[in-house]
């Protein structure tokens, strides 16, 4: 009897191990088709892609700050690996970009953002200036709207606001705006990839 109990233990483990091993698997999240990261062929192995050199990408995307100022801001871009990333999923046309996280303290707005990305390009950065753009490592895009002097993020270096002093009011106002937003967006951008 001690046996047929102590056997029977043993295949119920395996059975649940097998169950949650299956399910694991299932969860796995993998990296959407070259047509959704790259839907006009901008993607690996076509001979036109820019080298990532570092260089600025000047006035690629044009952003609104909340959903009450139609003033559209220039964002430059880095060109790196994860702005190549970032690019493919912007549009031609207008997107609503929703930030979940507003840090008035910290002085940043973000939202984790879709795509896998190296840290090839990730830096340790200890001044921070209002109007960058930082990725980090775990897909969170930060917008710092204040200075940060002692900074101490690693991160890669996204892009930043072109030519705009108020940007930390103008985070603010937009957040103030939205405060009773029923989604729970903190902070609303309408964006979109201008074409070169």
């Amino acid at each position: 009897m001690k046996i047929k109990k102590f056997l029977l233990s043993i295949i119920i483990c395996i059975c649940v191990f097998g169950f949650v091993g299956c399910n694991q698997k299932q969860k796995q999240v993998e990296e959407p088709p070259e047509e959704v990261l790259h839907p006009n062929g901008s993607g690996e192995g076509n001979d036109t892609k820019t080298p990532y050199d570092g260089s600025l990408l000047s006035g690629v995307v044009t952003a609104k700050i909340g959903l009450n100022d139609n003033t559209d801001y220039t964002i430059d871009m880095y060109n790196n690996a994860a702005v190549d990333t970032i690019l493919g999923y912007l549009s031609e046309e207008e997107m609503r970009f929703p930030t979940y996280t507003y840090e008035e303290k910290d002085g940043y707005v973000a939202q984790n953002i879709r795509g896998t990305y190296s840290r090839d390009d990730e830096v340790e950065v200890t001044q921070i200036h209002a109007g960058e753009l930082y990725l980090f490592s775990d897909g969170q895009l930060r917008l710092y709207f204040k200075d940060v002097a002692n900074a101490g993020i690693s991160a890669t270096p996204v892009g930043y606001f072109s030519g705009v002093d108020n940007i930390t009011e103008l985070v603010q106002t937009a957040y103030k705006e939205n405060r009773d937003d029923s989604w729970g967006v903190d902070v609303y951008f309408l964006i979109k990839k201008n074409s070169h």
